[in-house]
């Protein structure tokens, strides 16, 4: 790949001056410390998502998630905060499928996607050019040749690799293909915005299907993680991912968001309209769900940190988390550790192997802290834990892109899915506990007892993670 070394050569120079450059400081979690305000009446819409719902709609939505009127109030406070910190209200009438891996994900990513009749917009961290690769290239291509608008907006750094002949074949089919943060002078001299990566994965498929989580278009994902190759064979070779498929008026929020970040930077001639992207969705199914994101260096405003925060610190009896990159800043602990006092069942499922060992010891600085303030913390074996995800309460979800880090909190473009519904809550609960069986628990006791080497890795990791 030699048409590649040039730009590899930048990377490493960017990324280089970003550790300088890019010390940001983690947002302040003033929402997350406060009790909110709560409002009267939150928006959130219904019929289609073409009006807002009246107070006793609303509170019948409330009602038909949580029968519980403490978990009412919650929700409500909840709703409130989400609404006021992304100003964005959620979209009732929607249904969701949780995904497991690679495997099955794809394949009904490709199964959408040949039913595609008006356009296919895809937005990924990581594409590469393996058999995924290929076997998406033959989508699309396929796709462009029925006469469907094909985008594909990939990060710059997360697919530096891919090779120019994969471009190529994209472009001499008429499917528009951009970079996401060029790191080339000749291309776009702001350096300081390598250490701005775009994190997120998004597929919207004819404005009525969206996909968004944690999974790339990478060949880790070629195997489910909890088969007994994964667990015996190659346990490094195996990926455990968690994505969504998403259908109803809500998916206009997952266009809208891939219309603003394909529009960026780009001249308003050159900018894609709005224009029949947006088809009428019936209601179809009982679920509330919104999306969140955030910004990276563009923008002050850390939304997705923030609704996480609040969503623990509203915890009444469990916050279940399951995370690939473990390292937030003290305030986020303490949030996390406050919840644990107070009584509710906090868990953590974290990583016992990784692609990025010093984040690892990063994560386990903390754990002695939160172990003493009765949080639960495990580790998964047999795969790589790659998957974002955090249930409160078997009612509130979050599933997307955004790692519990410096990095996702203040540097990328993240994407998450809130969901306000029981029983995806309760889908939620029943994965988490399947990947405790895959699990080793940390106990307070045997943690204090580690050998000096490990403490001494835990530093080392501290040291950077403001940076990973």
């Amino acid at each position: 790949m030699k048409h590649h070394a040039p730009q590899s050569s930048w990377l490493l120079f960017g990324f280089a001056f970003s550790l300088v450059a890019g010390c940001s400081t983690s947002p302040r979690l003033e929402t997350g410390q406060q009790e909110p305000q709560p409002v009267v009446h939150p928006l959130v819409l219904i019929d289609g998502g073409r009006r807002a719902a009246s107070p006793r709609e609303y509170q019948d939505l409330l009602e038909e998630d949580a029968p519980e009127a403490d978990t009412q109030v919650m929700l409500d406070q909840l709703i409130s905060l989400s609404q006021e910190l992304s100003g964005s209200a959620l979209v009732a009438g929607n249904d969701a499928r949780l995904l497991i891996d690679g495997p099955s994900t794809f394949k009904l990513m490709f199964e959408d996607m040949d039913q595609a009749r008006e356009s296919i917009h895809l937005e990924t961290f990581i594409l590469a050019d393996a058999a995924i690769g290929q076997a998406l290239l033959e989508r699309l291509i396929a796709s462009r040749r029925r006469g469907v608008d094909v985008r594909l907006l990939i990060d710059a750094v997360g697919s530096f690799d891919l090779p120019a002949d994969f471009i190529e074949q994209l472009r001499d089919q008429g499917i528009e293909l951009r970079k996401f943060h060029p790191v080339n002078p000749a291309v776009d001299p702001r350096i300081w915005r390598s250490n701005n990566r775009n994190h997120r994965k998004l597929l919207v498929i004819d404005g009525k299907v969206a996909y968004s989580g944690g999974i790339n278009f990478s060949g880790a994902y070629s195997q489910g993680s909890f088969s007994a190759a994964s667990s015996e064979d190659k346990p490094d070779q195996a990926w455990r991912d968690t994505h969504l498929r998403i259908v109803g008026p809500v998916v206009h929020q997952f266009q809208r968001q891939f219309l603003a970040i394909w529009n960026k930077d780009l001249p308003e001639p050159e900018q894609l309209t709005s224009s029949g992207h947006f088809p009428t969705i019936e209601s179809l199914g009982n679920i509330m769900a919104g999306v969140i994101t955030s910004s990276g260096g563009d923008s002050d405003e850390f939304d997705i940190y923030a609704i996480l925060a609040a969503a623990i610190s509203h915890a009444q009896e469990k916050v279940w988390i399951t995370q690939a990159y473990f390292a937030p800043d003290e305030p986020f602990i303490d949030i996390l550790k406050a919840a644990a006092q107070r009584g509710a069942d906090v868990r953590l499922l974290l990583p016992g192997m990784t692609d990025v060992p010093l984040l690892i010891q990063a994560s386990r600085s903390s754990y002695e802290d939160l172990l003493a303030a009765g949080v639960r913390i495990y580790e998964r074996n047999g795969s790589v834990l790659h998957a974002k995800t955090l249930v409160v309460d078997s009612v509130w979800s979050s599933i997307g892109s955004t790692n519990l880090d410096y990095r996702s909190f203040v540097h990328n473009y993240e994407l998450n899915t809130v969901i306000i519904d029981q029983d995806f809550g309760r889908a939620m609960d029943k994965l988490f506990l399947v990947d405790l069986q895959h699990a080793d628990e940390i106990s307070l006791q045997a943690w204090r007892q580690r050998p000096l080497l490990q403490r001494l890795k835990e530093g080392l990791g501290n040291l950077f993670r403001r940076w990973m």
